[in-house]
C-alpha cells in the first residue's frame, strides 16, 4: 500500500510543474486581409504590430507581396516590423538547426585529420 501512496505522489509531482507552464492562448494573428482593412480604416501602426506582437506572428512573405502591401496602404512601419519578425525567426530555425553541430568543435564526426578552424591540424586518435 505504501508503495502505492508513492507512485500516486511521483505521478502528481510530474505533473504538476506541466500544469504551471500553459499559459493562455494566443489571441489568433491578423491576417494579411485584416491587415490591410486596418490600414485602410486607419488604425495606428503602433496597435496592428500590438496585434501581431501578442500574437506571435511570423509573416513569410516575399518581397513582391511586402509591395503590394505598401501599395494598398499599409503604414511602412507595418511592412519593416513583419520583415523583421521574418529575419528573426529564419535566425532562430537556422540556430535551431545548427547548434548540435559545433558541439566538441565537431568531433566525433570527423575522422581522420582535418584542417582545423584555427590554423592547426586536428589528428583522431581513436582507430577506425
Amino acid at each position: 500500500m505504501r508503495g502505492f501512496g508513492v507512485a500516486i505522489f511521483l505521478l502528481i509531482a510530474s505533473l504538476a510543474p506541466g500544469c504551471a507552464t500553459v499559459g493562455p492562448p494566443l489571441p489568433p494573428p491578423p491576417t494579411i486581409d485584416e491587415i490591410v482593412r486596418l490600414s485602410a480604416a486607419g488604425v495606428p501602426a503602433d496597435d496592428i504590430i500590438k496585434r501581431m506582437r501578442d500574437a506571435r506572428a511570423v509573416y513569410r512573405l516575399p518581397a513582391s507581396e511586402l509591395a503590394k502591401l505598401n501599395g494598398q496602404g499599409v503604414p511602412d512601419k507595418v511592412i519593416d516590423y513583419m520583415q523583421r519578425t521574418y529575419i528573426e525567426a529564419e535566425r532562430y530555425d537556422e540556430y535551431l538547426r545548427t547548434r548540435d553541430l559545433y558541439l566538441w568543435s565537431g568531433w566525433p564526426s570527423y575522422r581522420g585529420i582535418y584542417p582545423y578552424g584555427y590554423g592547426y591540424p586536428y589528428v583522431d586518435w581513436r582507430p577506425f
